[in-house]
C-alpha cells in the first residue's frame, strides 16, 4: 500500500509541474496525460490484486455455508475491507478529482477511469470507515442468512430446486401454495438485517454527496433519480394497455389450468411457475414439443456443455479449462454438511480469464435456460478482458446492458 501511495504522489507531482508553457497545446496535453496514466496504471494494478483476493473470499462464502462456522465470513469481511480501504482512500479521491479538473485535456478513456474511481470510492469513503466496515459485515451476514436457510415443506427440508419443480409443473394448488409459502419463509429472518443494511448503505454514500443508495446506483446509468423514475413511469404507462389485456387472458387461462371456476381479479402468486412471479410461460403449450421430456435423459454437465456449444456456434471460443475446474455448477450432495448458494450467478474473478459460474444445475428446461443465461455473462467477461480495456472498466456499460445483450442474441 505504501508503494502505491508513493506512485500516486509521484503522478500528482508530475501533473502539478505541468510542462513548459512554450510547448504547443498537444505537448501540454501529452504531459498531463502521461502523468494521469502513471496514476491509472498504478490504480488498476492494485485494484485488480485486491479484487482477486476479495472475489475469492466472497466465492468461498457462497459455495460452503456451515451453520456456526464463521471462518469464511471473517476472511471475506477482511478482504472486502482491504478493498474498500483502497478504493475509498482520501488520496485516491483527491487525486482523481484533481485530474478531472483538467478532463478536457485528457483522453476519453482516462476520464472514464477517473470517474469510475470516484464512483467506487463513494461506496467506501475512508472518512466513514466504521460505517463501511459495518456495511460489509451486514452484507456478508445477509448473504449467509439467505443462502444458508433451511427451506421446509410440511416440516421436511427441501431444496430450492424441489420448490421450483413444484411451482414449475405441479397442478395441485394445495402443494403449490405450500411450496410458494415455504420459499418466502426466509424473508422473516432477513427483514431486520435488510432494514439495517438499507440504512448503512444510505449513510455510506452520503459521505460523497449522494442523497441515498438509490441515487448512487442510478448515477451509474448516467441518470438522476428523477430521470430514472420518469422513464420507468413512462414504460409502465405505455405498456399498461397491453399488460391489462395479457393479465386478463392469464387469469382465465390459469383458472382453466387449475380447474378453478371463479376467476380471481388478481393472479394468486402460487399460480405462477416460479418463486418470483416473473414467468408466465407455463400458459403456452406447444403441441409435440416437451423440452423437459427431452432433457431428463441428459445429465447436468450436458446442460452446461450445451450452453457452451451455443456460444461457440456464434463464433466465441470454448470456455477456459479453469471454468470447469473452479466453478461450482451442481447441487450440493444430499449428505453434505454444508449449504451453498443455489441462485445462479456468473463471476469474473481476476478481470481476465478466471471466470466461474455458481449454479445447481439439474437436467430440466429451467436450468437449460439459466445455464445459457449465465454463460452469456461469462462470455461478456471474456470479451472485454483484453489490453484495450483497463481493468477498472471491465464491467460492461452498466448492469442493465449486461442483462440485455443476451436477450438480443
Amino acid at each position: 500500500m505504501k508503494k502505491q501511495l508513493i506512485l500516486i504522489a509521484s503522478a500528482v507531482i508530475l501533473y502539478s509541474c505541468g510542462g513548459d508553457k512554450t510547448h504547443d497545446k498537444n505537448n501540454d496535453n501529452k504531459g498531463i496525460q502521461d502523468s494521469v496514466q502513471v496514476y491509472l496504471d498504478s490504480y488498476n494494478k492494485q485494484y485488480r490484486e485486491l479484487n482477486i483476493i476479495a472475489n475469492e473470499a466472497a466465492w468461498q462464502t457462497q459455495i460452503r455455508i456451515i451453520e456456526g462456522d464463521s471462518t469464511n465470513a471473517v476472511a471475506n469481511n477482511k478482504a472486502q475491507e482491504e478493498l474498500a480501504k483502497y478504493t475509498g482512500s482520501t488520496v485516491n479521491i483527491e487525486t482523481a478529482r484533481k485530474f478531472l479538473e483538467k478532463k478536457d485535456q485528457l483522453t476519453e478513456i482516462q476520464v472514464k477511469q477517473l470517474n469510475s474511481i470516484i464512483y467506487k470510492a463513494a461506496n467506501n469513503p475512508e472518512t466513514l470507515k466504521d460505517l463501511v466496515s459495518a456495511r460489509i459485515k451486514a452484507e456478508t451476514k445477509q448473504s449467509e442468512n439467505l443462502f444458508g436457510f433451511d427451506f421446509k415443506i410440511d416440516g421436511k427440508s427441501v431444496t430450492t430446486n424441489q420448490i421450483d419443480e413444484i411451482l414449475g409443473h405441479d397442478k395441485n394448488l394445495v402443494k403449490r401454495e405450500k411450496a410458494w409459502e415455504a420459499s418466502k419463509e426466509v424473508g422473516k429472518g432477513l427483514k431486520e438485517g435488510l432494514l439495517n443494511l438499507r440504512d448503512l448503505r444510505n449513510k455510506t454514500v452520503q459521505g460523497l454527496g449522494y442523497k441515498d443508495y438509490f441515487e448512487y446506483q442510478v448515477s451509474d446509468y448516467g441518470m438522476t433519480t428523477q430521470e430514472m423514475t420518469e422513464m420507468l413511469q413512462k414504460f409502465n404507462k405505455e405498456l399498461s394497455p397491453l399488460f391489462r389485456e395479457l393479465h386478463t387472458y392469464a387469469r382465465y387461462e390459469f383458472a382453466k389450468k387449475y380447474g378453478v371456476k371463479e376467476v380471481p381479479d388478481m393472479i394468486p402468486a402460487h399460480w405462477l411457475p416460479n418463486r418470483w412471479g416473473q414467468d408466465w410461460s407455463s400458459l403456452v403449450d406447444v403441441k409435440g414439443i416437451n423440452l423437459d421430456s427431452a432433457l431428463k435423459t441428459k445429465d447436468a454437465e450436458w446442460i452446461v456443455k450445451q450452453g457452451e456449444r451455443f456460444y461457440v456456434s456464434l463464433g466465441f471460443p470454448e470456455l477456459p479449462k479453469t471454468f470447469w475446474e473452479k466453478s461450482d455448477l451442481y447441487p450440493a450432495p444430499k449428505d453434505a454438511k454444508y449449504k451453498k448458494n443455489n441462485h445462479a450467478s456468473a463471476w469474473h474473478m481476476d478481470y481476465d480469464q478466471d471466470v466461474r459460474s455458481l449454479m445447481s444445475v439439474e437436467p430440466n428446461s429451467e436450468w437449460y435456460e439459466t445455464s445459457h443465461h449465465e454463460l452469456g455473462h461469462i462470455y461478456y467477461y471474456l470479451s472485454y478482458s483484453n489490453p484495450e480495456v483497463p481493468v477498472i472498466l471491465r464491467e460492461g456499460a452498466n448492469r442493465a446492458y449486461h442483462e440485455v445483450w443476451k436477450i438480443l442474441i
